[in-house]
């Protein structure tokens, strides 16, 4: 039931000329995880502090603020491949993996049922 003067939660608010942005609702689809070269074995950094917290909790992540940091992310102390084959299981799929420097990182993708 919808209060007078609210919409109803949608998975997609529409936009001027018919460009549809998704809602929060419906959850984040994309993730990156990262870990630096020299350890492999972990920690391996899942998300930032806007990361959905029900996979950031599924994970076992814990939120830190680096010292001089003005954001917060989620850290792990599994390798990325524990965390891979995690959240293979809840639907994620990689889509793109690279090096940047001393960082390995991954590009994650849900399909969202809309």
């Amino acid at each position: 039931q919808v209060a007078e003067g609210q919409s109803p939660k949608r998975p997609f608010e529409s936009f001027p000329g018919g460009v549809k942005e998704r809602s929060q609702e419906a959850g984040m689809p994309y993730l990156l995880i990262s870990t630096q070269i020299r350890l492999e074995s972990g920690p391996t950094n899942v998300g930032d502090e806007f990361s959905d917290p029900e996979v950031m909790n599924y994970l076992g992540a814990r939120k830190t603020t680096m010292l001089g940091n003005n954001f917060s992310e989620y850290h792990v102390d599994d390798p990325p491949r524990v965390v891979l084959d995690k959240l293979e299981k809840w639907g994620f799929r990689v889509l793109a993996m690279t090096g940047v420097g001393q960082t390995l990182v991954w590009c994650l993708h849900k399909e969202l049922v809309v």
